[in-house]
């Protein structure tokens, strides 16, 4: 692993665990393109990030946290491709962003688009 990666992945900031496993994720991404057991691999990550944010939402619904009218189906597949190591690689080397901005913007783009009641996030 990448030696930025490393304090990152210990932190207690989940947002700021993804992103610097995001970042790792980057000789994998390529390595699956020519290795079909990396591919399936990196498939079988792509499903439980989407399974995680699947749960993380379905949560939050089920205690109130989210505001009702909600299409929570339509939350989980958006936060699952905003939250792909995909992105997180797209986004910082197109906007030069760091970690840091990297997880502020992941965070405030997630409450908004999850409508989260103020005082709650």
């Amino acid at each position: 692993m990448d030696a930025r990666c490393r304090p990152a992945c210990r932190s207690p900031n989940p947002v700021r665990r993804a992103a610097s496993w995001s970042m790792a994720s980057l000789s994998g991404q390529q390595a699956a393109a020519v290795e079909p057991l990396i591919a399936g691999f990196w498939q079988q990550g792509r499903e439980q990030t989407r399974h995680a944010h699947a749960l993380f939402w379905t949560r939050m619904a089920d205690d109130g946290l989210l505001d009702p009218g909600l299409d929570l189906e339509w939350l989980i597949d958006t936060t699952t491709i905003l939250d792909a190591a995909e992105t997180y690689l797209l986004i910082t080397r197109l906007m030069r962003w760091d970690l840091d901005t990297y997880q502020d913007w992941l965070a405030t783009t997630a409450a908004r688009l999850a409508r989260v009641a103020e005082g709650i996030a």
